[in-house]
């Protein structure tokens, strides 16, 4: 099966549009391939829900700016703060990876990135065309314009081994323990201001250590009659062990669109937070950047980056991205 990028409206171009979901407050639009829906998301035939997160936390602690300057703000608009959709981090030049989800409710030409306290204007995004239930395990790219000489601070990926399989037996391998190695950092709010309006929310961003465990989602979530279509990799504030024991570090939360999830011995970041329940402190799902989506889909955004067209006709970036 051919593989393809997804290019959704860039800023000076005018394409051919079909609506990309009817009820999508920002009037979204996208190009005309097909999503699949792919086989690594029917497990033992059952369909799972993977619910978008609220961006919110439950004591999690504040961290500056400073500390990790490779991380962004995604707002829908030119001029204000205001909305804020999803936490970004930057991997390379001018290209940020975030959840798939954020980006496939936006507009380009209303789409800012705040980087290291500047608004940077989106050019392109870039989510898979063939992703999967939900964006549960997709990571969407986002291309910003040049503004001049800048020194980009950028945060490494997960290199440690690429996809094996579909049931994330690789993942299993790989990460077996319950102690914690791992921080997620986001732009997130308190829980008790979660339900304000958003005009009046201010996002600050956090940190909490996680432990990272292929159990975690299926073991914890209430949805015993589906449980084993929720075997992919998560994260929680404590180990299983420790949540069965009702201790209250696991009360702990932190659930952020496009939260980034790093080692902390490493640095490198290991995934990007897609997916959770928001009800209470339970377990939050993420995508690991190391599919065969994502490889192809940095490889269109870097096209993108490096085009030299100034003023893109419609189609331009499809084409650099087509095969």
């Amino acid at each position: 099966m051919l593989w393809f990028c997804l290019l959704l409206a860039c800023a000076n171009a005018r394409w051919n549009k079909v609506p990309y979901r009817n009820t999508n407050p920002y009037n979204v639009w996208h190009s005309h391939r097909k999503s699949q829906v792919s086989q690594d998301i029917v497990r033992s035939n059952q369909i799972a829900v993977f619910s978008p997160l609220m961006n919110f936390d439950t004591d999690a602690d504040p961290v500056s700016e400073s500390r990790y300057r490779w991380i962004a703000r995604v707002v829908h608009s030119r001029t204000s703060t205001i909305p804020h959709v999803c936490t970004a981090s930057c991997i390379s030049e001018r290209i940020f990876v975030t959840a798939a989800a954020c980006v496939s409710r936006l507009k380009v030409s209303y789409t800012t990135v705040i980087y290291q306290y500047d608004r940077i204007p989106v050019i392109a995004f870039v989510i898979p065309a063939n992703g999967s239930r939900q964006g549960f395990d997709d990571i969407g790219f986002i291309v910003v314009d040049t503004d001049g000489p800048r020194n980009w601070d950028t945060i490494l990926m997960f290199d440690t081994t690429n996809r094996t399989d579909n049931e994330f037996r690789w993942f299993s391998n790989i990460f077996d323990t319950d102690t914690i190695e791992h921080k997620v950092i986001g732009y997130s709010v308190p829980k008790v201001l979660s339900k304000i309006s958003e005009i009046d929310k201010q996002y600050h961003l956090t940190e909490l250590p996680v432990v990272v465990n292929l159990d975690l989602c299926p073991s914890i979530l209430p949805f015993k009659e589906t449980a084993s279509a929720y075997r992919v990799p998560c994260y929680m504030s404590c180990a299983l062990r420790e949540f069965h024991a009702g201790k209250s570090v696991c009360k702990n939360y932190h659930g952020v669109e496009g939260g980034a999830l790093f080692n902390i011995e490493t640095n490198k970041l290991l995934g990007v937070a897609t997916w959770g329940a928001n009800s209470q402190a339970l377990p939050v799902g993420f995508a690991v950047p190391n599919s065969e989506n994502f490889f192809r889909n940095y490889a269109c955004a870097r096209r993108i980056r490096d085009n030299g067209e100034p003023l893109p006709l419609a189609g331009h970036y499809q084409s650099l991205c087509s095969n």
